[in-house]
């Protein structure tokens, strides 16, 4: 299995997964997924012996489901400086979140989001400004 699903399945950060990886031994409990990037930058993949091993070490049970947060709805308040995020009010909170591009978005343009284990990531970019 995927870091990236893994993580999502159990509710876990990638970061979080990435400090517990390093107690774990590498071949055995995980490995890289073998690319024309540098090895840093490889997928890393658990096996199902790793999973259920980190299942166990951290209490949760094979057939208990960690549900992640489900995919919200939010308007836009306001564009940073920085093209890669927006502020949105997701239910009467401001929150930042990670797109694309900013360009496209509007003030108050209202912006469907999802959790990604350590921020709110856009699931839709408009194709044109203030339009899906």
């Amino acid at each position: 299995m995927k870091e990236k699903a893994l993580s999502l399945s159990l509710g876990l950060s990638r970061d979080l997964l990435k400090e517990l990886r390093t107690s774990y031994e590498e071949g055995l409990h995980w490995s890289r997924i073998e690319s024309r990037k540098p090895q840093t930058l490889w997928e890393v993949e658990w096996s199902d012996i790793g999973v259920s091993l980190l299942r166990e070490n951290l209490g949760i049970k094979p057939d208990e489901v960690v549900a992640s947060p489900e995919k919200k709805r939010g308007t836009v308040f306001c564009k940073y400086k920085n093209p890669r995020v927006i502020g949105i009010m997701i239910d009467g909170k401001q929150e930042t979140a990670l797109c694309r591009e900013s360009v496209k978005f509007g003030i108050g343009m209202p912006v469907d989001v999802r959790w990604d284990g350590a921020r709110w990531v856009v699931v839709r970019h408009p194709r044109f400004n203030g339009k899906y």
